[in-house]
């Protein structure tokens, strides 16, 4: 009887402690494939790409231009437009165009030129023809090496007309006694401007 017992104890012993090593180990398969597929569940998987295919472009959100902050009931300030630069005027000034007239009188006294002398009157000048018959006579006593003016005042009365304060200094040389004169005169001179050039249309004696 004892014999027959033994035996059996130790088949009963063997499959216990195969059972227990079996649940052991079953629970640990289960544990690790519980880990497993806890992080291949919550891992993103990543894109794949082909070789050759473009990477995908990320668009860049819009950027908005900053808004201008306007006060309630101002307007919005703007930028006055630039007027544009009038061109530069040529045209002499007036007492620089009023001194080529004397110039040119000086210029024919010395030369004695009637002609170009009678350039520089107007025909409304007082007394023009008495005048020339003057400077005629003049021109035959005596030459005038040297005429120099000055403008001391230059007025514009209209687009015509313009008045000027001209001081003659003449040197006067006597044809006959070859003596020299020096003569100073002060003379309000009255311009108009007849067929674009200034004349002389009045002459007077000043103090």
């Amino acid at each position: 009887m004892s014999d027959h017992w033994k035996p059996s104890l130790f088949v009963q012993q063997a499959w216990k402690h195969v059972w227990i090593h079996g649940f052991v180990i079953g629970v640990g398969c289960v544990l690790i494939g519980s880990v497993v597929w806890f992080f291949f569940t919550d891992t993103p998987a990543s894109p794949t790409f082909h070789p050759g295919e473009p990477a995908p472009q990320v668009q860049a959100p819009p950027v908005q231009a900053p808004q201008v902050q306007v006060q309630p009931g101002a307007s919005p300030q703007v930028s006055p437009p630039v007027p544009p630069q009038a061109p530069a005027d040529s045209t002499p000034p007036l007492k620089s165009q009023l001194a080529q007239v004397l110039a040119g009188i000086g210029q024919a006294n010395q030369k004695k030129d009637l002609s170009q002398l009678l350039e520089y009157y107007s025909p409304n000048f007082p007394q023009l023809q008495q005048r020339t018959q003057q400077i005629s006579q003049n021109w035959k006593i005596y030459d005038y090496p040297k005429m120099d003016f000055a403008m001391t005042e230059v007025r514009l009365l209209n687009d015509q007309t313009a008045v000027a304060r001209v001081i003659w200094k003449v040197e006067a040389h006597n044809i006959s006694t070859l003596k020299n004169r020096y003569i100073s005169k002060t003379y309000l001179i009255k311009f108009a401007k007849e067929s674009g050039q200034w004349r002389i249309k009045a002459l007077d004696k000043a103090e």
